[in-house]
């Protein structure tokens, strides 16, 4: 299945810098280069008409520096992802920017093609994450509306598909390992936005429903089979017998040999 590449903007007021970035094999990163720029301000007008997905900008610009841009264009399109490349003394600016949601960031001297195909990386996950999110608060608004009395009751709305596949994929697999990041990609959905869904629908978390199945099953499996107790750890996929001992032991308040001898 092919990608849709990742459109991405390059700034920078040094033109061996930006020669640089524009000879990167972006299309091996499955990315596209669609412009660049000299400083914030052409930067901003450029992000208003191509709406690149990733930005790579430098931090020290004359006009509108890449701090500047970067509260700029995040207000207004927040969808864009940026990278900034720093001088040495410019860390402290880059370190904020990663608190106001920045990506990552590089040093202009040592930059490479890893790191540009990190940052593309990068930027489809957090695009991928943020449309999902969007997407999800826009049904959800998927739904209150159209059902104002239905929508703060759990047993009286329909549970998506998506999360519904996901509980049976787990109850198959239970003697298998489960993470939440390979049922996300088997039910077509990222695990963050899976992970919500399902805690909103379902009232209890992946990792808790995982659990609850899991524990069900070793109880049942105690209780009425002759099977050891690191047998039945191996049953539902938990093949460490201490780690199973004591999360049987949270979970019922005793001891697995305990819980089989009655």
């Amino acid at each position: 299945m092919s990608i849709t590449p990742i459109n991405v903007l390059i700034i920078d007021d040094e033109l061996p810098l930006r020669q640089e970035l524009r000879s990167m094999p972006w299309a091996s990163f499955g990315a596209e280069l669609v412009g660049e720029a000299e400083n914030g301000e052409e930067a901003l007008e450029l992000c208003e008409t191509l709406e690149p997905d990733l930005v790579i900008s430098d931090i020290t610009m004359p006009i509108m520096d890449g701090l500047e841009l970067f509260r700029m264009v995040k207000k207004r399109f927040p969808l864009i992802q940026f990278v900034l490349l720093t001088c040495h003394s410019d860390f402290h600016y880059a370190q904020e920017a990663l608190k106001l949601g920045a990506l990552d960031y590089f040093t202009k001297l040592s930059f490479d093609e890893a790191d540009m195909k990190t940052a593309v990386e990068k930027a489809r996950a957090a695009i991928r994450r943020e449309t999902d999110l969007r997407d999800y608060e826009q049904e959800r608004t998927r739904r209150e509306l159209s059902n104002p009395q239905k929508s703060g009751t759990m047993d009286e709305r329909k549970i998506r598909k998506e999360v519904h596949l996901a509980q049976k994929i787990v109850e198959t697999k239970l003697g298998e390992p489960i993470t939440l990041t390979s049922v996300a990609d088997e039910v077509g959905l990222s695990s963050y936005y899976l992970s919500r869904l399902f805690r909103e629908e379902t009232g209890e978390s992946f990792n808790d429903y995982v659990t609850r199945l899991r524990m069900e099953k070793a109880m049942q499996l105690l209780q009425n089979t002759q099977l050891k107790v690191y047998e039945v750890a191996e049953q539902v996929g938990i093949p460490s017998y201490r780690y199973f001992s004591q999360l049987f032991r949270n979970w019922t308040g005793v001891a697995p040999t305990d819980y089989k001898k009655g």
